[in-house]
C-alpha cells in the first residue's frame, strides 16, 4: 500500500496540482464564453457517448470470437483486429478523408457499382467511426484477458442446467464480464474526451479544441488550464461511475484450466468470419492501403522521406522503456486496489484523472515541474518516459487490477499455509495467473506510447525525434509520403508485438 500510495505522490499528483493551481490564477481571465463551452461540451460528451455504445458490443463480440469459440484462424484474427491500437486516431482520421470524398479510395471502389461520390469525412459521424476504429481493440483486449481467465466451472454447470448459445452468454458470461466492461468504456471515454487530433483532422468541434485554442500564441497558459478543471470534474463522473458499475466483483476467479469452447459450425463461422473481415477490411485494411498508396506514389515521384529508419528505432526503444516501467509502477497499485476501501479507490482514480487530460497539459505541467527541479531532468530520456507513465498508469492499472481482484483466495491462503512467504506467494501464484494482464497493460502503453506527440514534443531530449514527430510534421507541411511511411513502420514495428499478444491470449480447450 506505501509504494501504491508513493507511485500516485509521485507520479500522478504533480502534474494535477500544477494544473489546478495553474488553473485558479487564470480563472478570472477571458476565455470561451460560457454557452459556447456547454455546447462544445455537450458535443464532446456526446461523441464519447457514442463511441463507447459502438465499441463495447463489438470488442466484446471480437474478444469471445478469438479465444471462445472453434473459429478458424483465431490467432490471425487477435492479431489484425489490434492492428488499429498500432495508429495514432489522427492518422486514422487522415486515412479516412483519403478514402471518403470524391476522390477517395473509397469512392474509386465503388464507382463500377454507380456509386460516384461519397460525403467527405467531417462531422460527427466521421469522428464517431474514426474514433471507434481505434477504441474497438482496446476492449477487445481488455475483454480477452477477462474471457480468458474465467472460471470454467461456471459455464459447465449452465451447460448441465440447459443453458447454451446467448442465453449462456447473457446469464453466465456477460455478468462476470462487468467490472472488465465498466473500465473499457471509462478507458475509451477518457480516450474520446482528451483527444484533439482526429476531431481537429475531420472537423468536428469538442471542448478540448476550445483548451487548444486558449494554448495556442499564448504566453500565459492560466486561462487554458482553467477550462482543464471542467474536464477534471467531467473525469472525477466518469471514473465515480466506473467504481459504482464495477461494484464489488472482478471478472471471476482466475484459473488456469481453460473454458471449453463453443463449436460454431460451418454456418457460424461463414458469418463470423465475413462480420470479422468486414470490421478488418474497415479498420486495417482500407486505411493501411491508402497510407501504402500514398508512400508508394511518393516513392514513385521521388520524394525522400528522411531518417525514419533511426526514428523508429528511437520511438520502439522508448515505448518499450515506458511500457516496461509502466507496468512495474502500475503493478503496487493495482495490488492495493485489491482491497476495496475508499482510500484504495481513491489511489486507484487519480491516474484516471490525469490520463483523461488534454496531453498538452500535462506535459505543460511536468515541463514546468522538470524547469523547476534539478537541471539533469530538463529534457531528458528520464522526465520524458516518467511523464510517459504519468499518462498511461490506468492502461496499464486497468487489466492488472481486474486480474488481480479475480484472484481465488484459496489458493492465497494455501501457499501460505504451505509455509511460503508473501513475497514467494506473489512470485509463486500471482504472477502466473496475472501474466496475461501484465502483458496487456504493457502492450497498451507501448502502443499508446508509441504515437503521443504532445508530451514528445514537449520534453523530448534536444535532436531526439521519434515516428510520432516525424509523422506529425510531415502531415502539417503537406509531406504525406513521408508520413504515410512513418505510420507503416509504427505498424511493421508493432506486429510482432501484437501476435505475441494475441498468441498468450487465445487458449483453447477441447469441448468434452
Amino acid at each position: 500500500m506505501i509504494i501504491a500510495v508513493l507511485v500516485v505522490l509521485g507520479l500522478s499528483v504533480p502534474p494535477l496540482v500544477v494544473l489546478v493551481v495553474q488553473g485558479v490564477v487564470g480563472m478570472g481571465a477571458e476565455t470561451v464564453p460560457p454557452a459556447r463551452l456547454l455546447v462544445l461540451l455537450g458535443n464532446t460528451l456526446l461523441l464519447a457517448a457514442l463511441v463507447v455504445v459502438l465499441s463495447l458490443p463489438v470488442g466484446t463480440a471480437t474478444a469471445w470470437l478469438t479465444v471462445r469459440t472453434t473459429l478458424a484462424g483465431r490467432r490471425v484474427w487477435a492479431t489484425v483486429i489490434t492492428i488499429p491500437l498500432v495508429l495514432p486516431a489522427y492518422v486514422v482520421a487522415v486515412a479516412l478523408s483519403g478514402m471518403f470524398g470524391g476522390d477517395g479510395l473509397l469512392t474509386d471502389l465503388l464507382r463500377p457499382w454507380g456509386i460516384s461520390r461519397l460525403p467527405p469525412a467531417a462531422g460527427l459521424w466521421a469522428a464517431t467511426l474514426c474514433l471507434t476504429i481505434v477504441a474497438v481493440p482496446v476492449v477487445h483486449t481488455l475483454a480477452t484477458v477477462a474471457l480468458s481467465r474465467m472460471d470454467p466451472a461456471l459455464e459447465e454447470t449452465a451447460r448441465l442446467l440447459g443453458q447454451s448459445g446467448p442465453r449462456l452468454f447473457l446469464r453466465v458470461i456477460l455478468p462476470q464480464l462487468r467490472g472488465t466492461l465498466a473500465l473499457a468504456a471509462c478507458v475509451v471515454a477518457l480516450y474520446v474526451i482528451s483527444d484533439f487530433g482526429a476531431v481537429s483532422m475531420l472537423r468536428y468541434e469538442t471542448f478540448t479544441r476550445a483548451i487548444y485554442a486558449q494554448f495556442r500564441g499564448r504566453v500565459e497558459v492560466g486561462p487554458a488550464f482553467a477550462l482543464c478543471l471542467t474536464l477534471v470534474l467531467v473525469s472525477g463522473v466518469l471514473i465515480a461511475g466506473q467504481v459504482l458499475l464495477r461494484g464489488r466483483h472482478g471478472a471471476g476467479a482466475a484459473h488456469s484450466r481453460p473454458a471449453a469452447v463453443s463449436q460454431l459450425g460451418s454456418l457460424g463461422t461463414a458469418i463470423a468470419s465475413t462480420l470479422l473481415g468486414l470490421l478488418v477490411l474497415f479498420s486495417t485494411v482500407l486505411p493501411v492501403t491508402t497510407l501504402a498508396t500514398w508512400a508508394l506514389r511518393g516513392l514513385a515521384a521521388g520524394a525522400r522521406p528522411g531518417p525514419v529508419l533511426e526514428e523508429a528505432v528511437n520511438a520502439f526503444g522508448l515505448a518499450v522503456l515506458a511500457g516496461a516501467v509502466t507496468t512495474l509502477l502500475a503493478f503496487p497499485i493495482a495490488l492495493a486496489a485489491r482491497r476495496r476501501s475508499r482510500f484504495t479507490r481513491v489511489v486507484e482514480g487519480v491516474p484516471w484523472i490525469t490520463h483523461s487530460l488534454p496531453h498538452l497539459a500535462v506535459g505543460l505541467a511536468i515541463l514546468v515541474l522538470s524547469i523547476a527541479g534539478p537541471a539533469a531532468l530538463y529534457q531528458s530520456r528520464t522526465t520524458l518516459v516518467l511523464a510517459y507513465a504519468a499518462l498511461f498508469l490506468p492502461l496499464a492499472i486497468a487489466p492488472l487490477s481486474e486480474a488481480l481482484r479475480g484472484i481465488d483466495e484459496r489458493l492465497l491462503d494455501v501457499s501460505r499455509s504451505l509455509g511460503r512467504s508473501e513475497m514467494r506467494t506473489l512470485v509463486g501464484v500471482v504472477l502466473p495467473l496475472v501474466r496475461p494482464a501484465i502483458l496487456t497493460g504493457a502492450a497498451l502503453v507501448f502502443f499508446a506510447t508509441l504515437h503521443e506527440l504532445p508530451v514528445t514534443l514537449l520534453l523530448r531530449p534536444t535532436g531526439s525525434e521519434t515516428l510520432a514527430v516525424r509523422l506529425w510534421g510531415a502531415m502539417i507541411e503537406g509531406q504525406y509520403t513521408t508520413a504515410s511511411i512513418a505510420a507503416l513502420l509504427m505498424v511493421v514495428i508493432s506486429v510482432p508485438l501484437l501476435a505475441l499478444h494475441a498468441r498468450s491470449q487465445v487458449r483453447v480447450s477441447v469441448a468434452s
